[in-house]
Parts: structure tokens; sequence; C-alpha cells
């Protein structure tokens, strides 16, 4: 129950305590095309092995990034690691002596357009260099899935309440059983977990509850309940395990006064794959597992491969390529991510992290002091 007087809503108490820019500090995009990225990252090879090199990616979809204008002219070189204090990468972009002046204006939009597609600030600051731009090939032409199998997916996807999800669902599942068969049963089937646990379906009430396969720090009769949010390609969130949890687990969590449950809202297809590498691990390994990958964050995110670089990360756990590859096909992990997915789009989950703190949303509160100073407010 909420205290009389005590404004529980994110916004209103950081304009109360001057903190109006942390709604905007971690620079994630709403999250507006998730199941299709979500979902398309595993049901598609992006390169040879399943590993998609930042840097090729960056190549393979440059156009989809910046436009095709800017495309004929431009084209990815290198990452390279940020100067001085800088941190994240810097981006060489190789450009036409013709339109070297113009995309010097815009470097500012391109870093912008690049960490809004990927959804997380991959990178810092653009370095353009002068040379020849290849002719791309053409892209090769994509068979339309024939009518039978268009009708197959949108039964799939119709007890899918929203509409847009629907329908993404459908046109992804259409094109994916071109050439996996199998992957759509898999991506579509984890939205319809158990009948009693479909998240489109629970009260808002029920979804602020501990939910079967919710994985929870400290005594499950604590009186009061951080349910948060948290992909593993956003940066706040990594600051919130380093720097904010081990705090919150000595003067909350372990003396029995709060519990935490940490939900999946992966939001690209690299978040997508750590989240899967959690739910791979014994339950009793999670947060392990979630420390290591939090705590190496700038180790495997910043690198040419991250999907590569987390399982290295993750390798004193025992964790191989080949155990990562394995835990990639486990449909009940995928369908853990999916679920929580779910349940934070039925809340109204944007952005991450987004904490609730004993049934109320708090968006990203800050520190410590901000999170205590809630709880110190509506706590029980």
């Amino acid at each position: 129950m909420v205290m009389q007087g005590v404004v529980p809503y994110h916004w209103a108490y950081h304009k109360e305590q001057g903190l109006k820019g942390s709604m905007r500090e971690n620079g994630f995009r709403a999250i507006g095309g998730l199941a299709q990225r979500l979902t398309s990252g595993i049901a598609a090879n992006r390169t040879k092995g399943g590993r998609g090199a930042s840097i090729a990616r960056l190549r393979a979809e440059w156009s989809a990034i910046v436009g095709p204008d800017l495309a004929r002219t431009t084209r990815p070189d290198a990452l390279l690691a940020g100067r001085g204090a800088r941190a994240g990468k810097a981006l060489r972009l190789r450009v036409s002596g013709a339109a070297a002046l113009e995309v010097q204006h815009q470097t500012g939009q391109l870093v912008e357009k690049v960490n809004a597609y990927f959804g997380h600030r991959m990178i810092d600051d653009i370095r353009l260099v002068q040379g020849t731009i290849a002719q791309a090939a053409a892209p090769r032409s994509t068979p339309a899935p024939d009518p039978r199998t268009v009708t197959e997916v949108a039964l799939r996807a119709a007890a899918v309440k929203d509409p847009d999800l629907r329908a993404a669902l459908t046109r992804l599942g259409a094109r994916v059983s071109l050439n996996r068969r199998g992957v759509l049963a898999a991506a579509l089937g984890a939205l319809f977990v158990a009948d009693d646990l479909r998240a489109q379906e629970l009260p808002r009430h029920k979804l602020l509850d501990p939910l079967p396969g919710d994985h929870m720090l400290g005594k499950a009769d604590a009186p009061n309940t951080l349910i948060a949010y948290f992909s593993f390609t956003c940066p706040h969130c990594a600051t919130f395990y380093n720097a904010v949890l081990p705090t919150l687990r000595k003067e909350w969590i372990d003396p029995g006064r709060l519990r935490m449950i940490h939900r999946h809202y992966p939001s690209d297809v690299v978040a997508t794959r750590a989240a899967q590498l959690t739910e791979c691990v014994p339950p009793e390994r999670f947060f392990t597992t979630v420390d290591t990958l939090f705590g190496g964050h700038l180790d495997w995110l910043t690198g040419s491969d991250p999907e590569a670089d987390m399982v290295k990360v993750l390798a004193g756990q025992g964790m191989t390529p080949a155990a990562a590859q394995a835990c990639y096909a486990d449909d009940r992990a995928l369908d853990k991510v999916i679920f929580d997915v779910q349940t934070g789009r039925a809340l109204g989950v944007t952005s991450t992290p987004t904490l609730f703190i004993n049934e109320e949303n708090y968006l990203n509160p800050g520190g410590f002091d901000a999170i205590a100073a809630i709880l110190r407010q509506v706590g029980r």
C-alpha cells in the first residue's frame, strides 16, 4: 500500500529531487520493434557460424541504418578504441571525397542513428577517412512465402492480443519459414507458455507478484518487493548491478527487508543471447552469471564480436562455445526470455532498467540513495 501523500511515479519523484535528466540518461530507444529484432536474431544466420562481428554487421546493415543515399557514399571501415577518458568506441567511416564535407556535418546524427539501431550506445564518435567506396552487390531476391504458410503463421499468432506484436510475428514467421523449418515453431511457440502463465491474460497485480520461474534475491517473505527489468547491453543496467546492488543487498536484501526479482527485457539480439545464457545455468548460479556478465560489461560488449566475447567472460563458470550454441537452441531458455518480455510489455515497460517498487513503476530512479529514499517512503 502506498502511503498518503507519496507520489510513486518516477517522474514526479525526480522532479521533486531535481533529477529530471535521468529519464533520458540511458539513451535507450523505446521498444517498438522488440519482437522483430529479438526473434529475427535468433531465427536468422547473421554470419558464418551464427556469429556477427560488429563491424561486419555494420557493413551488412549500413543502408538500413543511415539510408540508401549515405550508404552510397560511406562505408564502415573499422571500430576503434576510444581515446583518453572517452568510453566506448569510435567508428572509422570511409567516405568518398566529394561527399566528405557533407558527411562531416552529419557525424553527430550518424552516431545517434547507429546507437538507436542497435538499442544501446555502441559508438561515441565517428572518424572520417577519404577513400573509394566499392559498389555494393545487388541484394538477393527473397521469394514470397506461399499463402498456406502465411495462413498457418497467422493462426499461430492469433492469440497474441497486442496487434502490432501479432502483425510483426506473422510477417517474421512467414519469412523465417522460407529457410528455417522448425524455428517458427520455437519462436512463436515461446509466446504460448502454459495456459496459466500467459502474461497477456494475467492481471497487473499478478504480474507484480513473484511468478513461476522468476529469479529472486532475498527472502521470499520479505515485506518489500523490487521487480527490475534489465537488458544486458544496457550500460545503466550494468551500473545498477556493479554500483547499486552491492549496497542494496547489504542494507535491504540480506537483512530480510527487501526481495529483488530480475526479469529480462533485452533491447537487441546480443542482449537476448546473454539472457538465454543466464537461463541455461542452474538456478542457484543465475545471479552469479548475471554478476559476471555485468561485471565484465566493457570487456565483451565493446569487442568486435560481443556474442563470442560474452562466452569467453563466462568461461570460468564452465561456459564453452558448444554449450552456448546448445543454450541458444534450448526452447525453454528462449521461452523464459520472451515470457519476461511479455510481462514487461503488459506492465508498460519501455526502457531499461525499469524498477517496480511495491507495485509502483519508478523507471530508473538512479543510485542507491534514490532507491533507499523511495523504500523509506513506501516501505512496509
